[in-house]
């Protein structure tokens, strides 16, 4: 019988065995940990590293499958937006197998993207998930400390800003996909990582005029 190969959670620190859980669905797909549900994608680069060489055969197999299909899903978007042709996915891939580089980096090579258009899309099939903001309260605090009116007219609702491995992380629900790369270049945001969820319109506008009236409210 196979020994049993355990890891431990960068995050939550906990320790399960690797064949018990499941990667997650981004480009460089890691294993999610079945405590925290935290995936390793902002994991410490010598975390990774250290998975990568004591990880069974079976394991990386499947990481390498799951990647091939994810880098064929930023293909297909890059077409969808009209940023390459079905012609120049296929040259990519096929550089690929010399250079051994991921996807992305082979599109910025063959200059059809920049570094900032391929963080955008990369950050629209990693983080964007739907928040139910039903029961949500706003932290107005937080909501301050990033500016009233910048919330107000870029139409994003701050969700928690905390720090990791000495980066600011900061969770928002945004209104369009399409503000991401400008939120991340504002003066404002340009200092955090971003992780960016969506909402239905009607709920964020919904809360974004709580968050415009909040000063009145504190008066009545």
């Amino acid at each position: 019988m196979a020994e049993e190969c355990l890891l431990k959670c960068w995050f939550c620190t906990s320790e399960f065995a690797v064949d018990e859980t499941s990667f997650c669905s981004h480009i460089d797909a890691t294993l999610i940990c079945p405590y925290c549900l935290k995936c390793a994608c902002d994991a410490p680069g010598e975390y990774k590293s250290e998975f990568m060489k004591n990880c069974p055969k079976k394991i990386l197999e499947e990481k390498l499958i799951r990647e091939s299909k994810t880098s064929l899903k930023l293909g297909e978007m890059l077409i969808r937006a009209g940023k390459i042709t079905r012609n120049n996915l296929l040259t990519a891939i096929d550089k690929q197998k010399s250079f051994n580089k991921r996807i992305g980096q082979i599109f910025i090579m063959m200059d059809l993207i920049t570094p900032e258009e391929l963080s955008l899309y990369l950050m629209e099939q990693k983080w964007i998930d739907r928040l139910d903001l039903d029961n949500f309260e706003v932290d107005h605090e937080l909501v301050e400390m990033i500016g009233k009116d910048f919330c107000l007219e870029k139409k994003i609702i701050p969700i928690e800003a905390y720090e990791l491995n000495q980066k600011k992380i900061l969770r928002l629900v945004v209104f369009s996909r399409d503000d991401l790369l400008m939120l991340k270049n504002s003066d404002r945001l340009k200092d955090y990582v971003l992780i960016p969820y969506d909402a239905l319109p009607e709920d964020i506008n919904r809360i974004l005029l709580e968050i415009k009236n909040y000063d009145i409210m504190l008066l009545k």
